[in-house]
C-alpha cells in the first residue's frame, strides 16, 4: 500500500456534489479515493510521455501541437464512450 498524506484543496461545489454522490452510491470508499482513482491514470500517462521525451526528445513545433490535439481528441472520445469502473473501493 502506498503512503498517503493529507492535503486540502478547493473544488467547485458542483464537482464536490458529484464526488460525494459517487461515494454515497458506493463507487468509491471516500472522496479521497475517488479523486485518487481519477488522478492515477493521468499521472501514469504523464510519466510515460516524459520517459519517451527523455529517450527520444519531445516532438518539435507543429508535430508537438498536432500530437497534443490528437491526444486531447482521443481522451475526450474515450471519456464520452467509456463506462467508469471505480479503481479504489
Amino acid at each position: 500500500m502506498s503512503k498517503t498524506r493529507q492535503i486540502s484543496i478547493a473544488l467547485p461545489e458542483d464537482l464536490v456534489d458529484t464526488i460525494e454522490a459517487a461515494v454515497e452510491r458506493g463507487e468509491a470508499r471516500s472522496v479521497s479515493s475517488y479523486i485518487a482513482s481519477r488522478l492515477v491514470p493521468g499521472a501514469a500517462m504523464d510519466a510515460l510521455f516524459a520517459g519517451w521525451d527523455a529517450d527520444r526528445g519531445a516532438p518539435a513545433g507543429a508535430d508537438g501541437a498536432w500530437a497534443e490535439r490528437e491526444l486531447d481528441r482521443a481522451f475526450a472520445e474515450q471519456s464520452d464512450q467509456a463506462s467508469w469502473t471505480p479503481l479504489c473501493r
